[in-house]
């Protein structure tokens, strides 16, 4: 693979209302993977000196987590599944199956597929049409194309959480609060790490232990939710100068242990994260279970580990659950 083009380098359509950069054609017309193709047989390979004692660190939350935990109506659609026990007992043989009602693959742990987000004036990521969202086989951009990919290698935790804490910056898990590209690089750098090509970044902003400290569903509901229902979730700065930031650290996938990864709300015609899903590919991850790793890390000073995850094989999925795992 040829190396991508600096950000800066990027072509920008002229009167595009957003101004900002595509990456479309940069790993071939055809691509459906965006910024996973950093992830290479190399990079996988050199991820497993991560691996020094095999403990494992689960990244996905219980399936009903967050929103069974909350009030009804957490979020306007989404809701946590409902687990069906089928029984069936015979002379000689016992046994149970089950299912899930209601299931979203985005009620927690989970991905969001480029099929995800559109940007408005050119579509989904490299071209691709909205009659070409589908479900099945002749899907473009679906999760089963990340899967068929793979999700796998180095891991960077940057545990922004603790960095602004120790540093004294006023930093809450509601609020809008903003971790700039220089806050990130500050935070890895405080943590002695550095970002390399085909890194999985995955980013603590204590959204999750919040959650988690809430003395009630009401309370866990107000971290969904909002004061007034305005869903401020303090994140990463979404703006250009983080486009710029990780791609051009070479990041293949940015996951998080709040609800969007990035600052919210967004706004139209904006630059957002989610908007970088069209525009340049960029795979998110939200709701990650970041916290024993993060503790482990506080306590032995290790911020990377091997990472892999297994999005569902669902033909034009528009998400996953996250399926993911980090490996010390």
């Amino acid at each position: 693979m040829t190396t991508p083009p600096r950000y800066d380098d990027l072509p920008r359509p002229a009167d595009d209302p957003t101004g900002l950069p595509l990456s479309w054609g940069v790993w071939g017309p055809g691509d459906q993977v965006g910024t996973l193709n950093r992830i290479t047989d190399a990079t996988v390979a050199a991820a497993r000196e991560e691996i020094r004692d095999g403990r494992r660190f689960n990244l996905n939350l219980p399936l009903d987590e967050p929103f069974g935990l909350a009030l009804d109506g957490a979020h306007r659609r989404r809701a946590a599944p409902h687990p069906v026990m089928v029984a069936e007992e015979h002379p000689g043989r016992v046994t149970r199956d089950d299912r899930l009602d209601g299931f979203w693959l985005q009620a927690s742990t989970q991905w969001d597929g480029l099929s995800h987000f559109a940007d408005p004036t050119h579509g989904f990521y490299n071209h691709a049409p909205l009659s070409s969202i589908v479900h099945g086989a002749d899907s473009r951009n679906g999760i089963d194309k990340a899967l068929a990919h793979g999700i796998a290698g180095r891991c960077v935790l940057a545990d922004l959480a603790r960095h602004f804490a120790r540093t004294g910056r006023d930093w809450g898990a509601m609020g809008g609060r903003r971790a700039t590209a220089e806050d990130l690089a500050a935070c890895l750098a405080a943590q002695g790490v550095a970002l390399r090509p085909g890194d999985i970044l995955l980013v603590r902003t204590g959204w999750l232990a919040a959650f988690r400290a809430a003395p009630d569903a009401a309370a866990r509901h107000l971290l969904i939710q909002g004061e007034g229902g305005a869903r401020d979730y303090s994140g990463l700065d979404g703006n250009e100068p983080m486009w710029r930031f990780l791609w051009d650290a070479g990041i293949a996938a940015v996951a998080a242990d709040n609800p969007t990864v990035e600052a919210w709300p967004i706004f139209p015609w904006k630059p957002a994260l989610h908007l970088a899903i069209a525009r340049l590919g960029l795979c998110l991850g939200e709701f990650f279970d970041l916290e024993a790793l993060a503790a482990d890390s506080a306590a032995s000073g290790r911020f990377t580990a091997f990472f892999t995850a297994a999005p569902l094989n669902l033909r034009g999925g528009i998400g996953s659950p996250g399926n993911a795992l980090a490996i010390r």
